[in-house]
């Protein structure tokens, strides 16, 4: 490794995993260096005002990457020619949405001074900015020892308190739904028994008392359950809320707790690697409120749009397995493959 890769990697404290190639932990090191990146060009002063515009920032972060992929062509492979996802526009996003930095009216983007932070453990919180005290980063978060002004996390994620089955209740209450002009011949019906992927889990018959529907892999979207009467009643499902922001994909926490309702849970594998690391698997795809927060405490490990494979310290894993299983997902513990 060369003597930049050394220093940065030091200086956000990041270490390399037992077995880890060259190219995979440059990655994880650049990764981080970027979002590090990203909040520092916040501070840039121009007339008296501590902010940057969001192009600005997303041209620095090309530059950059351009220059380190120079030095460490390995990690090329984790950053870059992902289809239609763009590296510097995907960690503003991150860092817009969780809270790190502020959009103004007129798109140019601040620091967060605010001092907050989220408890992770007696040790260890994530702080929303850049403290002045001594940081470590994991993925794209800052994490430090001491807590500032602490949020909980459900206030944080913006997230209720429901269990899986008191969500699914909620979901398919009786009152929301009526029966509608559709034909039921031209639906697919989504099949929580089903063990494979959600996106081959459609089928032309219904197994199920509550599931979801649709016409087409596109939609419309359907809830779809049965009334007292043996009818079948529908309520419109959404399906395509705001994708990239914090509080979107809410419509795949339906299909983990369908499956769970159903005896047949999403998996997530927490398989450990070494005193330091864990691979946290998930077999299923996560609203962004999960997503998101998996990304301000570890790397994903595949390429930087991973979202079902995660490299994560070991001291982080109680938490983000306890958010994943709140939502319905089963926790097991697996063997890591590398």
């Amino acid at each position: 490794m060369n003597k930049l890769m050394r220093i940065m990697s030091e200086n956000m404290n990041i270490s390399a995993y037992t077995g880890e190639s060259e190219g995979a932990y440059e990655y994880r090191i650049l990764y981080s260096a970027l979002g590090l990146w990203c909040l520092t060009s916040a501070l840039s002063e121009k007339e008296g005002k501590k902010e940057i515009s969001k192009n600005a920032q997303t041209i620095l972060l090309h530059s950059l990457l351009d220059r380190y992929l120079n030095v460490c062509p390995l990690a090329k492979q984790f950053l870059t020619g992902i289809r239609n996802v763009d590296i510097a526009v995907h960690i503003r996003n991150v860092y817009e949405q969780m809270g790190y930095l502020v959009t103004l009216e007129d798109n140019q983007n601040v620091l967060n001074q605010g001092g907050e932070t989220i408890r992770i453990t007696d040790k260890d919180s994530i702080f929303l900015g850049i403290p002045k005290e001594e940081y470590w980063m994991n993925g794209l978060g800052i994490h430090i020892k001491n807590s500032g002004r602490e949020i909980p996390l459900t206030e944080y994620l913006v997230r209720d308190n429901l269990m899986p089955e008191e969500y699914l209740m909620s979901c398919f209450n009786i009152c929301d739904f009526d029966e509608k002009d559709i034909d039921c011949l031209e639906l697919e019906f989504f099949n929580p028994f089903y063990r494979g992927k959600i996106s081959e889990a459609w089928k032309k018959y219904r197994n199920a008392d509550m599931t979801i529907a649709r016409k087409s892999p596109i939609g419309p979207f359907y809830r779809a359950m049965e009334d007292t009467d043996g009818r079948l009643v529908f309520a419109i499902e959404n399906n395509n809320d705001y994708i990239d922001s914090k509080t979107g994909a809410e419509f795949r926490r339906i299909y983990i707790a369908l499956r769970g309702y159903y005896l047949n849970p999403m998996i997530v594998y927490i398989c450990p690697i070494d005193k330091e690391y864990s691979h946290i698997k998930i077999l299923g795809q996560i609203p962004n409120r999960e997503y998101y927060y998996m990304l301000l405490n570890a790397w994903p490990q595949k390429s930087f749009t991973d979202r079902n494979n995660f490299i994560i310290r070991n001291e982080l894993t109680t938490q983000v397995i306890s958010l994943l299983t709140n939502i319905g997902f089963k926790a097991r513990e697996g063997e890591f493959y590398g």
